[in-house]
């Protein structure tokens, strides 16, 4: 039983999902929506949320055996893996089992002391952990639609984390994250993680995740998907605040160009006309390229 209250059902929406990064206190992250999964994404990108409709084989955890699940608990504890028990959690527990998994980013003072704190704790502790937060259950609901129903009284150990929109139609939200050269898929209404192995040397982890994702939707056999009510997003790079590095290094530029004129030239005239030259502004930095 949560001491947070209930959690309330978020919408599979990117900009969402972004603010909740934001009110994290993650940095230089944002989450975009996938519409074409062969399209390739530029710059980097940290992981994927993927939204799919739970259905009856899937209610309950699987034992190991019927997919590759990792219970060496070596492998376990060097990644971020919490189980989920909190009805209609599901949502932000994909997008902390990205952002705690990532490397070289800023995830912000909250989640740093979570991660810090629940070190070398098992997946069910980890969860219970994140279930009884009270600051990541305002967060999230703080986003969230409002309820149509009333929750059930008693749910099973499986249908606890689901995110439930009516008794029918019932939806649940999974991470694929890279770590240390092989792809897993979070969720935590299963045991443990799923390892769907290394990618190649000459190929991106994203091109692996496309044919797993593809495989799953039947789309590789070319057989149509029978629901296509899914959904998936990216964990990539704020573009803003990448626009602002590259405005940084621009200035920088700029500086020892106009140094270097100077030393050059004493036409003053030259000089005035190329110091009022404009930068671009933010919104055409995020399409430029700094030379290297």
């Amino acid at each position: 039983m949560s001491r947070t209250g209930s959690w309330l059902e978020l919408e599979s929406d990117p900009g969402l999902f972004t603010l909740l990064v934001h009110e994290y206190g993650a940095e230089g992250v944002q989450v975009d929506e996938v519409y074409d999964i062969n399209k390739e994404i530029k710059g980097p990108v940290y992981g994927f949320i993927f939204l799919f409709k739970w259905i009856e084989e899937r209610r309950a955890r699987r034992k190991p055996g019927n997919e590759n699940f990792v219970e060496d608990p070596e492998v376990i504890n060097s990644m971020f893996f919490a189980h989920q028990s909190i009805h209609n959690s599901c949502a932000t527990h994909a997008l902390l089992s990205i952002l705690m998994n990532i490397q070289g980013v800023n995830i912000g003072p909250t989640l740093k002391r979570i991660k810090h704190f629940t070190d070398g704790m098992d997946p069910e502790s980890k969860g219970y952990v994140i279930g009884n937060l009270p600051k990541l259950a305002h967060i999230h609901n703080s986003y969230a639609k409002p309820e149509r129903q009333k929750l059930p009284e008693k749910l099973s150990k499986s249908e606890a984390g689901i995110t439930c929109k009516s008794a029918i139609d019932t939806f649940h939200f999974v991470s694929y994250v890279p770590i240390n050269g092989r792809l897993f898929e979070l969720d935590g209404l299963k045991p443990f993680p799923i390892d769907h192995g290394p990618w190649q040397s000459n190929e991106e982890w994203t091109d692996h995740f496309r044919r797993i994702i593809a495989e799953r939707l039947g789309m590789n056999i070319g057989a149509p998907y029978q629901d296509i009510r899914f959904n998936l997003m990216a964990v990539v790079r704020d573009e803003i605040e990448s626009a602002k590095r590259k405005l940084i290094i621009l200035v920088d530029h700029r500086a020892a160009v106009l140094h270097k004129l100077f030393s050059l030239t004493k036409d003053e005239d030259l000089i005035a006309s190329v110091s009022k030259l404009p930068l671009p502004d933010l919104n055409e930095l995020v399409k430029y390229e700094i030379p290297s």
